[in-house]
């Protein structure tokens, strides 16, 4: 089918015209400073009658982000030779801007040394732009979307809690590690809250492991559904968690976000055992510290970790800020 206006915006109705049995619209990114060699995908694109592409248009790195963030295409095309960057530090800097995007790297320079490092960098697929057709090119294109997809659900399934959905403590430093290189270089806040439930091991041992798995849920379902979209809740392990925030503008703000997360923890919690209902209520008691410049991702978690512990020995239930605990 024929290739959409480049300058359109991509259609955000993809589910219910994949539900009517329509054909799916494959939004398609060139990052390209070359009209000619844009003009030249756009044409091979158009050959195909099987698909239906929008190819819109980036000159340059910095544009390709700011294109992604407002309107995520299906996949991107990348050339190396831009003109704020050029080589593979083309490719580096693209995927570690966070894009979710596949990659696929046409170049000019016919080199499978250069292609291969492509791929090991993390792009899908290399091309010379010399040997696309328009059975490669739309072949690259689908396979390398389904391929991108099954192993973001791989990922995502290594980086979850197998109980409670959450993502588990490796996610967890992962997502702190980036949000401290963007703390860095945006000057914005960024805070850690570590919670662990008091009661928890009452429960257990009474009514059951089954019943404390249950628990478990219930608790990270809690935090789940209280969280901003800024926010983040991982399963820490046992019966810790870990909150991350970075919308924020005060340390009294934090401190009332937090308290209001640890009173909905409070409320009583519905359990089935043997086939009856009981409530329980439980607590938990929290340590809160903010990253502070040259602080790594360990430090800050341990740094919310010692805050616990005083909050465990002042009486439990409770928040603590780490900056209190210092002399």
């Amino acid at each position: 089918m024929v290739v959409e206006d480049a300058d359109a915006p991509p259609d955000r109705d993809q589910d219910r015209a994949d539900n009517q049995g329509e054909a799916r619209v494959i939004n398609v990114l060139m990052v390209e400073d070359d009209y000619d060699d844009f003009y030249l995908i756009r044409e091979i694109l158009k050959q195909n009658s099987k698909r239906q592409y929008r190819l819109s248009r980036a000159l340059t790195l910095e544009d390709c982000v700011s294109q992604v963030q407002s309107t995520p295409p299906d996949i991107i095309l990348l050339d190396l030779g831009l003109q704020d960057s050029s080589g593979l530090a083309t490719l580096e800097k693209l995927l570690k801007s966070g894009i979710q995007q596949p990659v696929i790297v046409l170049t000019g320079v016919n080199d499978e040394e250069l292609g291969e490092n492509a791929i090991k960098i993390g792009a899908e697929d290399y091309l010379p732009k010399e040997e696309v057709s328009k059975t490669l090119l739309s072949r690259s294109i689908n396979y390398g979307i389904e391929r991108h997809r099954l192993t973001a659900e791989l990922q995502q399934k290594a980086s979850e809690d197998a109980l409670t959905g959450l993502p588990n403590r490796s996610a967890l430093f992962e997502r702190i590690e980036v949000l401290i290189s963007n703390t860095d270089r945006a000057e914005t806040k960024l805070a850690i809250a570590l919670l662990d439930l008091d009661g928890f091991k009452e429960v257990n041992d009474t009514l059951g492991h089954q019943t404390g798995d249950d628990l478990l849920r219930q608790i990270a379902a809690r935090l789940r559904k209280s969280l901003r979209r800024s926010d983040m809740a991982a399963r820490y392990g046992g019966d810790e968690f870990v909150l991350v925030f970075t919308n924020y503008h005060s340390e009294s703000e934090l401190m009332e976000v937090v308290q209001r997360k640890l009173n909905i923890l409070t409320q009583p919690i519905r359990l089935y055992v043997n086939g009856e209902v009981q409530e329980v209520t439980i607590g938990a008691s929290v340590g809160l510290a903010e990253w502070r410049a040259s602080m790594t991702a360990q430090q800050i978690v341990n740094n919310a970790d010692d805050a616990m512990y005083a909050s465990k020995k002042n009486g439990k239930n409770q928040v603590t800020m780490a900056t209190s605990l210092q002399s």
